[in-house]
């Protein structure tokens, strides 16, 4: 969970596979505060939202105002503004019958909205509303494009989309030798192998950068690089490895063969070019190794 001046943003391991999970995790958050209301007014509160807008706050009991504070918490994230949680609700309920992206799509487009009419009304009545509206379009627009990257990434082979002209790095190597490297390329992210070609490791730039200034140019790679770097199958599908990239918040997953030997290369980077591309294709040309005209 990521506390924000506006409240708390809760990140989930794994995108949910079916619109139930999501359903049932973005409703968990409104219902909670509905189950504080309706144990306060066993208990005598009175939950109007006068109580919470009452300017002598002497007058309202705590447990009133409580009850007051939870209903309209639960109000604010019932709105469809996604990707809150009302509109993750609204997501689950499409996807239903559009599917994932599609659903997205709507619910990211009705959260911009939300996102603007936020906008407006903080100008006049709360400034507030307005980091919360350029929060939520914000979101909207990065789970739109995370959404549409796993939908075309479906069914591609990752040896579509993967790195194969690269530098690899051996761990035994000094931190010189990886920053002259670095500037004869243009990579940011470089895979540290053993003498065998197996993958044990990745040197970011800003990782060399860090060293360099710390440790000093004769450090060697293999003590500073990042060692848990996630592998993939080359058999495998891209959105399997795009999957692992989101859940390990890795900076690149390593495509390998059966006897796990670095093939390529897999990172954000290059996902977001692929899609660059994919939007630039003619119509019936379906993006990936076996590529074919529509009819074909």
């Amino acid at each position: 969970v990521t506390l924000l001046p506006i409240g708390g943003v809760a990140r989930l391991e794994r995108f949910p596979e079916e619109p139930r999970e999501e359903f049932l995790i973005a409703i968990a958050g409104p219902v909670v505060n509905v189950v504080i209301v309706l144990a306060l007014m066993l208990a005598g509160a009175d939950p109007s939202p006068d109580n919470l807008a009452a300017a002598d706050i002497t007058k309202v009991s705590l447990i009133d105002r409580l009850a007051a504070v939870n209903v309209v918490l639960a109000a604010f994230n019932l709105i469809p503004a996604f990707p809150m949680d009302g509109g993750r609700v609204l997501r689950a309920l499409l996807a239903r019958k559009y599917g994932f992206v599609r659903a997205t799509e709507i619910a990211a487009n009705i959260g911009q909205w939300c996102a603007f009419a936020f906008g407006f009304i903080g100008l006049f009545f709360n400034p507030m509303l307005i980091f919360i509206a350029i929060f939520i379009y914000l979101a909207a627009t990065s789970e739109a494009r995370l959404a549409q990257l796993r939908g075309m990434s479906r069914g591609v082979p990752v040896t579509a989309a993967m790195m194969t002209e690269y530098k690899a790095l051996s761990p035994s190597a000094r931190i010189e030798e990886a920053i002259e490297t670095l500037l004869r390329t243009s990579q940011t992210e470089f895979p540290v192998v053993d003498k065998d070609g197996r993958l044990v490791g990745v040197l970011g730039r800003s990782d060399m950068i860090k060293a360099l200034k710390q440790d000093g140019p004769n450090t060697l790679i293999g003590n500073v690089m990042t060692r848990e770097v996630p592998t993939i199958d080359h058999r495998r599908c891209l959105d399997e490895a795009f999957r692992v990239l989101m859940e390990k918040s890795a900076p690149a997953v390593g495509v390998v063969d059966a006897a796990g030997r670095l093939k390529g290369l897999i990172t954000s980077e290059t996902v977001g070019e692929m899609l660059m591309v994919r939007d630039a294709m003619p119509k019936g040309i379906r993006f990936g190794e076996r590529a074919r005209p529509a009819g074909a």
